[in-house]
């Protein structure tokens, strides 16, 4: 995790991800929208020349901290967020992870983070594609949540989760390990 480089996902324009993440969001209006077009634009900055970058640097702080107040959702430009992440609902979404994966569903009162208040910033969970994160769930330290999981309301999860499950209780523990090729046939992710 850097602040000296642009880490929006690679092979898509600035403008053309932000019509990717509003068609995402299906609203210019969703709150969730605002906060990764704002963490898209403090990456987009970043790969300016030094010189180029103050004016853009002031707006996103601006822009930063309008989202941080009406949405109350953090999501740092340090933050790699993969390409139609949706943040569906505003409040309490404290959302400090190394990365956030393609596809990946947050509800609202989420917190990724470290577990610890004295660990590095390198202590934060990895997000890995088309994960769904319930409301009120807290993912904590150095974890991977693994591809294509669930993780359910108000799980605290504290270990690494394998790919394909779904994860809740406190600590959080695998309820379930989905078939990968039944979970692709459901397709459980379009039907939210």
């Amino acid at each position: 995790m850097s602040g000296e480089t642009n880490l929006n996902p690679s092979g898509i324009g600035f403008l053309a991800l932000l019509r990717e993440d509003l068609q995402t969001h299906q609203s210019l209006f969703a709150q969730g929208f605002w906060a990764v077009a704002v963490n898209r634009l403090g990456n987009w900055r970043m790969g300016l020349p030094r010189l180029v970058r103050p004016p853009f640097t002031l707006l996103y702080d601006f822009m930063y901290r309008v989202v941080h107040w009406t949405a109350r959702i953090e999501l740092p430009y340090i933050i790699a967020v993969g390409r139609r992440v949706r943040i569906w609902h505003h409040g309490g979404c404290v959302l400090g992870a190394c990365r956030i994966g393609d596809d990946v569903q947050i509800r609202h009162n989420v917190t990724l983070g470290k577990a610890h208040h004295a660990d590095s910033l390198q202590s934060l969970p990895l997000i890995e594609d088309r994960v769904l994160i319930g409301a009120g769930a807290a993912v904590l330290g150095p974890i991977t949540v693994g591809h294509d999981s669930m993780i359910a309301a108000n799980a605290v999860v504290l270990a690494d989760v394998p790919p394909h499950s779904l994860v809740g209780g406190v600590p959080a523990r695998v309820l379930k390990t989905f078939d990968p090729s039944e979970q692709q046939a459901t397709d459980f992710r379009t039907k939210v």
